[in-house]
């Protein structure tokens, strides 16, 4: 039999029903209980009983065996220094803890000098996780070795006898290949398409289409990217590093985002870590290499593994009680992309380039980067200085002086929204997404000495030797940065600029703090919004406003990210509602119209294949700026018009978007690739 409904039925408690007058009603009395309930209930109660002291029981057996496991893998990392220098004597195998399929002992409360708690319940299988993946990894290099790079074309056109300017290397890196990776890729595209505009030897696309056969195909009347485009003073080649799980080699969809860059314009390196995160397994249980192995498995056994040579005493050695796989799987889980991030790094192994750039999907170029080029690479008098004195320079309270007579060999912006706590001596990492190096191998050294020592500090996070440290991404790539930097490298073998993050790396960024939980942007209107900013800058100073990226218009800018300003492929609003909507949104439209020009470009004809078009030098494979892929086929030159035919603000979105957000937008359609003649 249904009851009647009430009120209080639908009330789901967080407001007080309102007070009303009833009918009262006859009180309800509970029969006493008879005998046989009350019978019911006591064998419940034994049985209860009876389960939880099984339990007890069993959890102490294994727990006791697991804690004795505990403290002998415990009392072998111990082991006394073989010197002064706090290194450990013994090998990396020594150090590491059995791990068994035994639940975890429940943690005894810390005493007074703890600073660290010892695991818990989901430390076991975060670790193991961690090692699967790091072993998987290394296993790929049983049978591969890291690809070199191409041969650079000549510095001299064999046509002209014109001397030409040096190659810019622009690396990009792929860690992972998925669904949720697919815009990502339209990214990696426009954002090579960006670096070619910009780059010597483009011919400005308003002159190549002119009198092209497929001009048919091209929208005279939409806009055209408003910046850059008119070609630049550098020379380039563009890099992705990927790791074994995002390889080309890789069948079914974890290899297609690589083979889709392949085939854009990219050229390919797959990359080992500069250290494995664990010990690297011996190849049999016997330690001899396996038959028909050619890889650098060797080699990357012997670079030894993440903190193995962690000093045993001293302010940066282990904090008593911290679990001694807390630090790698901190770095497996840490920042974007975990420890596969600190692939990054080997930009500074790009020695075959006089300068190399990287920079991730979500960037785009706006104008050429030539005058941070030339202070990278001029004399160390004369105009050299010249064109440093003119770099746009940080000038913050962490900002490191620059000597200005002397080459620049590292530039970056710092990522003051990643700040927990402003002030002017807190800690701040490098934005992750920018950075530009004169390769030297080096310096690449001396990054896989730091992981392996493996000085960071846990509990509290007080990051790299206890002070770099507290932010986004300080375990891995934008705290081992800076550390290195401003801690480990030599006095004066580097030079490096923190140059001004509203003209490089540009990301609309509000310089203040917010009364939102997250970095936000200046409200147009508090009330409506429900946050503000607060007094507080993000880099300890009392009056920020000299850098007010928000209001940064994007003409003067020179690269850009879109974080703050979101993913064009989420076909975002710009932040609508802040001051920074006008910035975001002027951002947003040139990175659709560059879009547009690179499928144009991809629509016109190949010079290879079309004897009426003329053929230069700076169309020449000697230049970079070759097109490789075409659009050629009818069905997807459909499929490319079809794609442009979308509802939401044409004028912003050039028809890419049907609606806000994510599966609205039109994703770009893949090229055929070369015309066959």
């Amino acid at each position: 039999m249904q009851r009647r409904r009430n009120k209080a039925d639908d009330h789901d408690g967080s407001h007080p029903l309102p007070l009303t007058t009833a009918t009262p009603r006859r009180r309800k009395t509970t029969p006493p209980p008879t005998s046989s309930n009350f019978g019911f209930v006591v064998l419940l109660v034994v049985l209860f009983s009876a389960l939880m002291a099984v339990e007890f029981i069993a959890y102490r057996m294994l727990g006791a065996t697991s804690s004795q496991s505990s403290s002998n893998s415990a009392d072998s990392s111990a082991i006394k220094p073989s010197g002064g220098d706090g290194r450990r004597a013994t090998s990396p195998k020594e150090s590491h803890s059995v791990r068994t399929n035994r639940p975890t002992p429940k943690p005894v409360a810390p005493s007074p000098q703890h600073t660290f708690e010892p695991t818990n319940g989901q430390m076991g299988w975060r670790v193991k996780e961690a090692r699967l993946t790091s072993h998987k990894n290394s296993e790929f290099w049983k049978s591969y070795i890291p690809d070199p790079l191409p041969p650079l074309p000549p510095d001299v056109d064999p046509t002209t006898g014109e001397e030409l300017p040096p190659v810019i290397a622009y690396v990009t890196t792929l860690t992972k290949c998925g669904p949720k990776h697919r815009g990502g890729l339209d990214g990696a595209a426009v954002l090579l398409h960006s670096i070619r505009r910009n780059s010597y030897g483009w011919v400005p696309m308003e002159d190549q289409i002119r009198d092209s056969e497929n001009a048919q195909h091209m929208d005279e009347n939409v806009d055209r990217p408003l910046y850059g485009g008119r070609g630049g003073k550098y020379r380039y080649r563009a890099y992705v590093i990927v790791d074994p799980a995002a390889s080309p080699q890789n069948e079914g969809r974890s290899g297609e985002c690589a083979r889709f860059l392949q085939k854009i314009g990219y050229v390919v390196l797959h990359r080992p870590p500069l250290v494995p995160l664990f010990e690297v397994p011996d190849l049999d249980e016997d330690g001899h290499e396996e038959e028909g192995s050619q890889g650098i498995y060797h080699e990357l056994k012997n670079e030894g593994f993440v903190a193995m040579d962690r000093p045993l005493d001293g302010p940066t050695a282990v904090r008593k009680g911290e679990h001694p796989d807390k630090l790698r799987k901190f770095m497996h889980n840490d920042g974007c992309c975990g420890y596969t991030e600190l692939l990054k790094l080997h930009v500074y192994g790009m020695v075959e380039h006089a300068l190399a750039v990287h920079l991730d999907f979500d960037s785009l170029l706006l104008r050429p980067m030539d005058d941070l080029f030339d202070a990278m690479l001029a004399e160390e008098d004369g105009d050299g200085e010249e064109a440093r004195k003119k770099l746009p320079m940080a000038k913050l309270p962490r900002t490191r002086e620059v000597d200005y007579s002397k080459r620049i060999d590292a530039a970056f912006v710092r990522d003051y929204n990643s700040v927990n706590h402003p002030s002017l001596d807190a800690p701040v990492g490098y934005q992750g997404g920018f950075l530009v190096v004169r390769p030297d191998l080096d310096v690449l050294e001396r990054y896989r000495t730091i992981l392996r020592r493996g000085e960071f500090l846990l509990g509290p996070r007080d990051g790299w030797a206890g002070k770099f440290g507290g932010f986004y991404g300080d375990v891995t790539f934008q705290g081992i940065l800076p550390y290195y930097y401003e801690s480990v490298a030599p006095q004066g073998v580097h030079n490096e600029a923190e140059l001004d993050r509203c003209i490089f790396n540009q990301m609309g960024d509000n310089p203040r703090k917010s009364t939102y939980k997250f970095p936000r942007a200046t409200p147009l209107d508090e009330k409506k919004m429900g946050f503000h900013d607060t007094k507080q800058c993000r880099d300890g100073r009392t009056d920020c406003s000299d850098t007010d990226c928000q209001r940064i218009h994007p003409k003067d800018s020179v690269t850009t990210h879109f974080t703050f300003c979101k993913k064009p492929w989420d076909c975002s609003q710009g932040n609508p509602g802040t001051v920074v909507a006008p910035t975001c949104l002027g951002l947003l439209k040139e990175w659709y119209g560059i879009r547009r020009e690179l499928e144009d470009w991809w629509l016109l004809p190949s010079p290879r294949n079309n004897n009426e078009i003329e053929t230069n030098s700076k169309n020449n494979d000697i230049l970079l700026n070759n097109q490789q892929s075409f659009y050629w086929k009818e069905g997807t030159i459909s499929k490319v018009k079809q794609s442009r035919v979308g509802d939401l603000d044409n004028a912003q979105y050039f028809g890419y978007c049907d609606k806000y957000e994510t599966g609205g937008y039109h994703r770009l359609v893949e090229p055929d690739g070369p015309k066959s003649r």
